[in-house]
């Protein structure tokens, strides 16, 4: 059986602090207590606490992704595009999702509507 991860409501439970607080402490909110903080991020790190990313991205209303479609992966052509694009992204924060089309209409059509929908945010 898959355990789950770790949430804010778990740590705060075991902390007995609200899901709130913990959320401040794990940004760093000035209004949080060193003693609060330290209390959590051990907890979090004890845990694995990993950020809910999908979350993040929904409250933020951006996900940090750009989608790159080339017609094939193996060219050194393309493949020197792709690593100059990553080399770029990287210190950005910024990842890349790619897909190749085979210089097919009828495989990149279908493939820029996925990559619309996963990597933009509609709000």
């Amino acid at each position: 059986m898959k355990k789950s991860r770790t949430t804010i409501t778990e740590i705060a439970k075991e902390l007995n602090i609200s899901p709130s607080t913990v959320s401040r402490a794990l940004n760093n909110h000035p209004a949080i207590s060193s003693k609060t903080r330290e209390a959590v991020i051990e907890l979090a790190k004890k845990r694995n606490y990993l950020p809910n990313l999908l979350a993040l991205n929904l409250l933020k209303k951006r996900t940090n992704t750009i989608g790159v479609i080339v017609p094939e992966i193996t060219s050194y052509f393309f493949s020197s595009i792709i690593n100059g694009i990553q080399d770029l992204l990287n210190p950005l924060g910024v990842n890349m999702i790619i897909g190749q089309s085979k210089e097919s209409f009828e495989e990149e059509n279908p493939l820029s509507a996925h990559l619309l929908q996963s990597v933009s945010m509609a709000f």
